[in-house]
């Protein structure tokens, strides 16, 4: 059965690279519903059969979490390391904004719409 909790894990795997989590999630409960029906029809004890459908189905969700780690590292880790950051003293047609609020409210406004024109 040892090889059966690797070839879950290793399925896991495969379907979490292209399968919603949600229609994942409803596979594996599928699965241990089938897997324990299955081996109390074939004679093991309805422990038994539970304990050794939740280790499927634990091995099916540690595939997809671990695919789901493997996604991270791969894309996320990578576009936030890309990512240029921009220097702070860089001046912007925003900047400057302080000394256009010392004035009347009305004078701010034409001020403020001319800058953006």
């Amino acid at each position: 059965m040892t090889w059966d909790l690797v070839i879950a894990f290793i399925i896991g795997l495969l379907c979490a690279a292209r399968m919603p989590i949600l229609i994942f999630t409803l596979v594996v409960l599928v699965v241990i519903v089938v897997l324990a029906a299955t081996a109390v029809v074939l004679g093991y004890s309805v422990f038994e059969a539970l304990i050794w459908a939740f280790l499927v189905a634990a091995a099916l969700e540690a595939g997809c979490v671990a695919m789901n780690g493997i996604f991270y590292m791969l894309y996320v880790r990578k576009h936030v390391n890309e990512r240029k950051h921009t220097q702070l003293g860089v001046d912007s047609k925003y900047s400057g904004m302080s000394e256009l609020t010392a004035s009347r409210p009305g004078a701010f406004m034409r001020r403020l719409i001319a800058r953006l024109l």
